[in-house]
C-alpha cells in the first residue's frame, strides 16, 4: 500500500479484488451466462496465459510481463469515467489539460498500487453470482471472492461502449472504490480554482512518483 494520502485499506480495496477476480475466475459458467460475465471470462483466459508463460517468469522478464498484463487488464477500465467519479462535482472546474493530467496520474496511482497483486496471485477463488441489468448500457455483476477462507462480496459496475463493456467502479462489502478515492481527493481539493486544482495535481503526482521508486 502507498504511504500517502491516497492509500486504501484492504477491506476497501475493491480494485485489488477485481484484479484477483480477473485472474482467478474459471471460464465455466458459475451463474447464468451473460454478455458481461462472458466478456470477463475471456479476459481471465488471456491473463492466465501470460502468468503461465514460463518464458516470462524470470525476474529480468518482469517489465515485459507487466506490460503484457497491463495491456489486457487495464484495457477493461474506463479511466475517464472513474476519474470523473473520483473527483465528483468539481470535475467541471478542471480544464481539459487538468482533466487529462488527472486521468493519467490516477491510472498510474491505481496501477502502481495493485499491479504487484496480480503477480502474487495464488489460489483465490471467485464465484460470479448474478448480473443485474440496470439499463441497456449499464449492468452490475455480483460475485463472491474467497481469500484465505474469508469471503468478500464484490460487485462490478460495467458500462457498454460500442460492442464491449468497461468497468466504471468496483464495490466491496458495500464500499465503492471510486467513492473512497473521492473522499480522499476532496480533502486535498480545498479550492476549485485553477491554482487549487494544480496544487492537488502536484500532490497526486508526488505520491505517484514516490510509489514508483
Amino acid at each position: 500500500m502507498l504511504n500517502s494520502p491516497f492509500s486504501i485499506s484492504l477491506r476497501q480495496a475493491g480494485w485489488l479484488l477485481l484484479l484477483l477476480a480477473l485472474l482467478s475466475a474459471p471460464p465455466a459458467a458459475q451463474a447464468e451466462e451473460s454478455p458481461t460475465i462472458t466478456h470477463m471470462n475471456r479476459v481471465v483466459q488471456k491473463v492466465l496465459t501470460i502468468l503461465r508463460d514460463v518464458s516470462l517468469s524470470t525476474p529480468e522478464k518482469q517489465p515485459e510481463r507487466r506490460e503484457k498484463l497491463r495491456a489486457i487488464v487495464f484495457e477493461e477500465f474506463d479511466f475517464n469515467a472513474m476519474s470523473q467519479g473520483a473527483v465528483g462535482l468539481k470535475w467541471h472546474k478542471f480544464s481539459e489539460a487538468q482533466k487529462s493530467r488527472f486521468i493519467q496520474l490516477f491510472e498510474r496511482l491505481l496501477e502502481n498500487t495493485y499491479m504487484n497483486s496480480i503477480e502474487r496471485y495464488k489460489s483465490e477463488e471467485v464465484r460470479f453470482t448474478k448480473e443485474v441489468v440496470q439499463t441497456s448500457t449499464l449492468s452490475r455483476v455480483d460475485s463472491v471472492v474467497v481469500s484465505k477462507g474469508t469471503e468478500f462480496k464484490v460487485s462490478y459496475l460495467l458500462a457498454k461502449q460500442g460492442q464491449t463493456w468497461k468497468v466504471n467502479d468496483v464495490t466491496i462489502e458495500g464500499v465503492s472504490v471510486v467513492a473512497n478515492y473521492r473522499a480522499q481527493f476532496k480533502q486535498l481539493l480545498q479550492r476549485d480554482d485553477a491554482e487549487g486544482i494544480d496544487a492537488m495535481l502536484h500532490a497526486l503526482e508526488q505520491s505517484v512518483n514516490k510509489s514508483e521508486k
